[in-house]
């Protein structure tokens, strides 16, 4: 079986179809009727059972813009969304879970986070402890060291690890007494 290439441009109210390999044009009045108007077309002009015609559009363009490749940015853009969305939920309930840990008020946590205290609540008890923990452990530790930079890795699909705790080095005292020449 053969694939067709096929082209579709809107023209005023129809879809005008395109089929280079044919030498064809034809048109529908709603993109879901593009396949079938193309695979007739195809069907009638070389003398073959509709069955055996394949076609794939290639391209959908409206007033020079190329809807297919717009289509496919908006889809890679809808997907990044998604995944940043459960990144910031897993990353919401661990970053809850670690505080309530370190005890810090369910109350002041709800603060930090920008949600009720009951949702701060529903999402400890959705997390399980030994997360909770491990994240709880690191930050107690860089508060403890002082200043520091906590650097989580966030992978989609996956809960937020501790990688490292940077501390920030403490700059020496500055002597107010002029150094000796």
């Amino acid at each position: 079986m053969k694939t067709y290439d096929v082209k579709v441009t809107r023209d005023g109210r129809w879809w005008m179809i395109e089929i280079p390999e044919v030498d064809g044009l034809t048109q529908a009045r709603r993109l879901d009727e593009v396949e079938t108007m193309a695979r007739e077309l195809i069907a009638v002009t070389l003398d073959v059972p509709l069955s055996e015609v394949v076609v794939s559009v290639s391209g959908i363009e409206v007033e020079g813009q190329d809807v297919l490749a717009t289509k496919a940015l908006v889809d890679e853009l809808r997907t990044r969304a998604k995944e940043a969305e459960e990144m910031a939920s897993v990353l919401t309930r661990e970053f809850a879970a670690s505080l309530t840990a370190a005890n810090v008020p369910v109350r002041d946590v709800s603060r930090v986070l920008g949600v009720s205290h009951q949702r701060v609540s529903q999402i400890v008890h959705s997390s399980t402890k030994a997360e909770a923990l491990t994240l709880a452990r690191a930050l107690l530790e860089a508060k403890e060291k002082g200043e520091a930079d906590l650097v989580v890795r966030l992978e989609p699909g996956r809960i937020p690890q501790v990688v490292e705790i940077k501390t920030a080095k403490k700059r020496p005292a500055v002597s107010k007494t002029p150094a000796k020449r």
